[in-house]
């Protein structure tokens, strides 16, 4: 059971330290930026206050090491120095390594870095005999009242949760007013804490600063907001309040209700007792300030599920889907009314149950945005250049698997872009342009894909250099005709390399080969454009999702072929003879139109008939022609791997079960088109 809590305790903590390197980048524009220390303070003291408990000994020192030196800073209301911004970054992967290989070593690590974080406090090191006692932290501002209710369950201290902190923090607030329950002798009593808390304060705190206090307790505390202002300004609501706590009960409201109301929000002059008459009014009045369900701030709007529990229920939906495919097959062959409406009102419901199941498991690009950020910060440093990061579109969502595995090659093109790309400062001024490089980042929809572009406004790609390094390889014969567009896709070959010299970022001729092996297995598609002294843009276009893929599905004899819905234009009839021989081309409204006999390149057998009809695919600006011998309909396709014996065949990207049994293969259509982008004879 503690292992299942600390699994939980290691996710929670993995996003406290994303929110910790997100505010420490933040810092280092704005050195003084209050809330950004207090982040950082706040995320260490809270992983501090529970990693004992799962015996993290190590990030417990070092986290208190980090919290200390911040509230240090916080507390002198000074700026965070720049070199310690990197020592924290730094300090970040070396908890990131304490939390995922704690069996190792990291003794030396450890002891180097706690001295570097030492010399890098200088004389206002903080003393670390005693702890740092969490105080009000938020920048000067207007305050707010709150009411917090926490009624711990009876195992917080089994799932490693630290009460004793919790109280501690809590209690820290100044003014803060707190109300100590003992629950009955009763057994329906027996999940809950023996104790419950009850608190009334006002801060200028945020309420995620709030939250945060009870972040490994959240489904146990309610926070609700009185007032936009300080109650505590009234003396006699704080008369009351105090008379209240004495008497140990619960909060009562209805006599605190005429200060909520009649308090002003200008803060600066205290108010007048309401008259009596005033006061009964008040009280009789139905709506109660500040116990609006609006004001309550602890219902969660989203939950986290696990990978494997999102992964199991698209293979559910997966069956569900072949499932009513059969109830189809079922359906047409004894045509029965009641069978055929039963049919429609279950094709309804999978369509949605699908839809929703596929949005679950839709995440934002944002998420990948940290990764980026830190990546193009310590490598802009490291090679003493100047890059601001722009990004657009970030809230555009796709599937968690493809995000998984679109991640790191999108980090490899950043890193060509800050290597290769960008120049040195000294280079931008002999070219006129400004310090500093830039990176920008783009995602957007078009139709049932996602674009991706990375763009930088570096040197850009020559393609004579290029073509000079492909001979010098063997990939192209001297004086060889080939395009620009061809030049720039050489530089996904493997072996193909541009860098002058290897270094430890590139040059080895290894990566965007592999870049686009990874964003093809996504059925994906890849391409670069490049200006001299302009810049090179990487496009990467993707599927939304990879588990259920809406199809056309043909036939070539008793071979039944998939082909992706949203690259198919048009179907048209015809026969062979109105197809120009030698280079297949066929004359569709005026513009001809590139044919791919997939009889003849599948091999799947020689009685060629006299009649086909011709799939019209959309791809990039133009469309081209898939030969095929009957169009069968729309199907909803359930698309699985081969497996490893077929991975390797150039075609087909998967198999399909149908409603009545059989196998559907899915065409790899990328790979098609790219043979006769590359003139190949079929």
């Amino acid at each position: 059971m503690l292992e299942q809590f600390k699994q939980k305790y290691l996710e929670e903590v993995k996003d406290l330290l994303n929110e910790m390197e997100s505010a420490l980048l933040e810092l280092e524009h704005r050195p003084d930026f209050a809330d950004g220390i207090n982040k950082v303070f706040r995320v260490m003291h809270t992983i501090k206050g529970t990693c004992g408990m799962y015996d993290f000994k190590d990030v417990e020192k070092l986290t208190h090491k980090i919290e200390n030196l911040y509230g240090t800073i916080r507390d002198n209301g000074k700026s965070v120095p720049k070199h310690l911004i990197s020592i924290t970054l730094e300090g970040v992967d070396i908890i990131r390594q304490l939390l995922n290989s704690p069996e190792q070593d990291h003794s030396q690590t450890l002891q180097q870095y706690t001295e570097k974080l030492s010399d890098s406090n200088g004389d206002n090191k903080p003393d670390d005999s005693q702890p740092t006692k969490p105080t009000s932290t938020a920048p000067s501002g207007n305050k707010a009242t709150y009411h917090v209710v926490f009624k711990p369950e009876a195992d917080i201290s089994s799932r490693g949760v630290n009460l004793g902190n919790i109280i501690e923090e809590l209690e820290s607030i100044p003014g803060v007013v707190t109300f100590t329950h003992a629950y009955p002798d009763d057994e329906k009593y027996a999940a809950k804490f023996y104790m419950y808390w009850e608190a009334v304060f006002s801060t200028d705190r945020s309420l995620d600063d709030i939250k945060e206090i009870f972040l490994f307790a959240s489904d146990e505390v309610e926070i609700i907001k009185l007032s936009d202002f300080d109650l505590f300004q009234n003396p006699l609501f704080v008369q009351e309040i105090q008379q209240q706590q004495k008497s140990g009960k619960d909060i009562n409201f209805e006599p605190l209700e005429k200060f909520i109301r009649n308090t002003k929000t200008d803060n600066t002059s205290k108010p007048a007792p309401p008259s009596v008459d005033n006061e009964e009014n008040l009280i009789k009045e139905e709506n109660i300030i500040g116990r609006n369900i609006d004001a309550i701030e602890t219902k969660n709007t989203s939950i986290k599920v696990d990978a494997d529990k999102l992964d199991e229920l698209m293979n559910l939906v997966s069956e569900l889907v072949v499932t009513k495919a059969e109830l189809q097959s079922i359906s047409e062959k004894y045509n029965l009314p009641d069978l055929d409406n039963l049919y429609e009102k279950i094709d309804k419901l999978s369509n949605r149950f699908k839809d929703n199941a596929l949005s679950i498991r839709l995440i934002p690009i944002a998420s990948m945005m940290l990764r980026f950020e830190r990546l193009i910060r310590d490598l802009s440093k490291e090679l003493g250049k100047q890059i601001d990061f722009i990004t657009e579109g970030t809230d555009t969502e796709l599937d968690k698997t493809i995000i998984d595995n679109i991640t790191v090659p999108l980090m490899h093109i950043i890193r060509n872009s800050i290597d290769h790309g960008i120049e040195s400062v000294e280079r931008r001024r002999e070219l006129k342009k400004p310090d500093h490089g830039v990176i920008k980042f783009t995602a957007f929809y078009s139709g049932a894909n996602v674009f991706i572009q990375v763009q930088d406004d570096g040197a850009g790609m020559n393609p004579e250099y290029l073509r000079q390094k492909a001979e010098e390889k063997g990939f192209l014969k001297p004086n060889q005709a080939v395009t620009t567009r061809q030049l720039y896709d050489l530089v996904f070959r493997p072996g193909f390399s541009t860098a002058q010299t290897i270094t430890g970022i590139s040059g080895r001729g290894v990566g965007m080969d592999v870049v686009k092996q990874n964003i093809t297995k996504l059925r994906g598609e890849i391409e670069m454009d490049s200006e001299i002294n302009l810049g090179t843009i990487t496009t990467i276009k993707l599927p939304l999702t990879l588990s259920i893929v809406d199809s056309l599905l043909v036939s070539l004899g008793e071979t039944l072929l998939l082909i992706p819905l949203y690259i198919v234009d048009s179907c048209v009839q015809t026969t062979f003879d109105k197809i120009s021989s030698g280079k297949p081309v066929f004359n569709y409204n005026g513009d001809p139109l590139s044919v791919i006999n997939l009889r003849q390149l599948l091999c799947t057998d020689d009685n060629q008939p006299e009649n086909t009809t011709l799939v019209i695919v959309k791809y990039k600006e133009s469309c081209m022609c898939l030969s095929v011998d009957k169009v069968i309909g729309e199907h909803q396709a359930v698309l699985k791997p081969l497996g490893p014996y077929f991975a390797y065949q150039e075609y087909i990207s998967g198999a399909s079960i149908l409603g009545d049994g059989h196998i559907a293969l899915a065409l790899d259509t990328n790979k098609l088109i790219r043979l006769v982008e590359k003139d190949k004879k079929l």
